[in-house]
Order: structure tokens, then sequence, then C-alpha cells
């Protein structure tokens, strides 16, 4: 096939992707992506390349594969800068996946423990700084949501709480600007301000995004959460579990990471509702399912969840197992963020089982 036909059938590849992509098949996604990449390298073709790495990058991301979606971002960035190859990315696309890369290194980056989460830092300022560079400071809506995320992860919670505004008010001014959507944007500002223990301003934030018209699966499952804790916040379980179920049927779709979260939420409202058997089946595919994601992040979180819940229904043996690798989970992350939070949250689930082990029969 001529160069200019092989070009050209790889950005039907990269086209693809972004379909299957907006579709919730995430492997096609990222299998289409990979064949145009192949492409642009055979082709020497760094416009065709970085378009494909972008598509591949954020398929993986979805798919919970941090690791290989931060080698993408990585990539790309190194096409940017690269002297050899900076000049020639002229293309109007590739603006938007630089910009993308920026922020994307960093959502990835935070699922990861070997980077210091204040290390994140200097890579938003340097996103800052290309954004200024290239005239599109009006795209910075997404590094200030990373920011607030990053300060959510510190435990900053003030600092965070006002990026993530700044964030929102930004996207509201340029709704049209690459990355994180207005929907994102709204629920973070939700997450963060239930998280700081204010659930009540949260909850507008989150229904902001169901009366929406037209928004994604993936930010209407991100509200029914959202919802579902706020309730169970209040005291309210029924509504909470029939938040939690609405968003655990959007996820099915969505891939392993966003399952996660909904198990995660799901798991509680049964457990607030007292229905322990439901609640460890739940867990039960809540450990499984973060264990294809693999790592240390979202299997931290569903352990700590069959921990409870084990503790709740009396298995002191499933919670002596579980707490093991909760231990591990929770060392790895607290020395990404250079905190004692996880290690707190094991030793007090430890307490709990020492007390079940030694009360009286």
């Amino acid at each position: 096939m001529p160069e200019d036909g092989g070009a050209w059938a790889a950005g039907l590849l990269v086209d693809e992707a972004w379909a299957a992509y907006g579709e919730g098949h995430y492997q096609h996604a990222v299998t289409a992506a990979a064949r145009a990449a192949v492409a642009g390298e055979q082709l020497d073709d760094p416009v065709l390349l970085v378009r494909a790495l972008s598509a591949e990058a954020i398929a993986l991301r979805q798919m919970g594969d941090h690791t290989a979606a931060l080698a993408r971002y990585t990539r790309i960035l190194g096409l940017a800068e690269d002297p050899a190859t900076a000049g020639r990315l002229d293309h109007p696309s590739v603006a938007r996946a630089v910009a993308d890369a920026h922020w994307g290194w960093v959502v990835s980056a935070r699922f990861l423990t070997g980077i210091p989460a204040r290390e994140l830092f200097g890579v938003l300022d340097a996103a800052d700084r290309w954004l200024a560079a290239t005239g599109h400071k009006d795209w910075r809506g997404s590094v200030l949501s990373e920011r607030a995320s990053v300060y959510k992860s510190l435990g900053e919670m003030d600092t965070a709480i006002s990026a993530a505004e700044e964030a929102l008010a930004l996207k509201i001014q340029h709704p049209d600007a690459p990355g994180h959507t207005l929907g994102a944007c709204r629920y973070l500002l939700g997450d963060i301000l239930r998280e700081a223990g204010r659930a009540a301003e949260a909850v507008p934030h989150y229904q902001a995004i169901l009366d929406t018209p037209g928004v994604n699966a993936w930010s209407r499952r991100a509200a029914h959460e959202g919802l579902a804790w706020c309730a169970l916040a209040a005291g309210d379980p029924v509504t909470g579990r029939r938040e939690a179920r609405a968003a655990v049927s959007l996820a099915e779709s969505l891939g392993d990471d966003a399952l996660c979260t909904s198990l995660d939420v799901l798991a509680a409202a049964c457990r607030a509702d007292r229905d322990l058997d439901a609640a460890w089946q739940v867990a039960t595919r809540y450990l499984e399912t973060a264990g294809r994601i693999g790592g240390h992040n979202r299997p931290y979180y569903a352990v700590r969840v069959g921990v409870d819940i084990a503790l709740d229904r009396a298995d002191l043996a499933t919670a002596k197992r579980l707490l093991g690798e909760l231990d591990e989970h929770a060392a790895a992350l607290d020395a990404t963020t250079g905190t004692t939070t996880r290690t707190s949250e094991t030793a007090v689930r430890h307490r709990r089982l020492a007390g079940l082990e030694t009360a009286p029969p």
C-alpha cells in the first residue's frame, strides 16, 4: 500500500479506536489504537503516532491498566519535547493529545505507588507552562482538577476544594476545552466536599450531572455513586442502596476501574442496611474485580471492605487473612503519600479483630 494510503488506513484505525472507546468497548479501542501506533512508527508519522497513543492510553486507563497508560503518556510527552519530532507535530488534534498526556500522566501516576504524590505537582507545573507557551490557558481546568485530586490524596481538603471549585468555574467558562468533562469536574468537587464532611453541599453537584441532557454513562454512574454516599451519610441506607445499584448497573459496561468504585458504595449500602449476606456477595465480586486491576490502590479499598464485612459476620479466619493483604497495600500507599492514613485505618481493624478473638463465647 502506498505511504499515503497507509496513513489514511491507520487514521481510520484511530477513528475506530475512539468510536469503540465512546461505546465503552475499551479492549477493542486498545487493539485498534495499538495497530495505528505501529503504523505511525513504520511510516515515521509522529502526528499519527501521537493520536494513536492518546487513544490507546485513555482506553487503558479506563481498563485500570495505569502502568501501561503511563507509558503511552510518557512517550507522547517525549515526542512533544524531542527537537527531532516536536516541529512536525503541527496537526490541530496533536495539541489536544499532548495536553491530555500532561494531565493523563498524573491521573495514572496517582494510582501507582512508585511516584511520591507531592512530586506530581512538578508535572502539573510543567503542564501549566506548556499551556501558557502554546496559548491554551483556557484548557487549564483539567490541570486544576488533578491538583485538587492530589491535594485530596494528601488530606489537604481545603486546598483541594478551592482547586476543584476553580476547575469547575473554568470548565463552565470554556465547556469545549479538552480533558475532563463538565460532569467530571462536578463529581470531583462533590467527592471532595463529601470526604471533607460536607455531604449536603455535595448533593447539588451530583444531581446537576443527572439533570444535564446527554451526559455520558461514566458521569451518570459517578453521580449515582456520589448520591449513594450522601444518602448513607444522611442515615438513609434504602436510598443509598438504590443509588448504588444504579451506579453498578451503569458500571457493568464501563470497565473494572469504574466497577470497583460502584461496588465499593454498594457494599457499604448493603452493610448499612444490615444485609450482611448481600454485602459479602458484593465484597467478593469487588475483591475479584480489584484483583484483575492489580497494584495497591483499588485492591486496598476492596480488601478493606472485605475485612469490615468479614468482621461483621464474625468470620475471623477470613478477616485475619485479608488483614495480612491490607497491611501490604496500606504500607505501599502511605509510602507514596508520606502519610500514615492507611496504616492507621488498618490498625483500627487489627484491634477490632483482637477484641473479637478474645471476647467470651
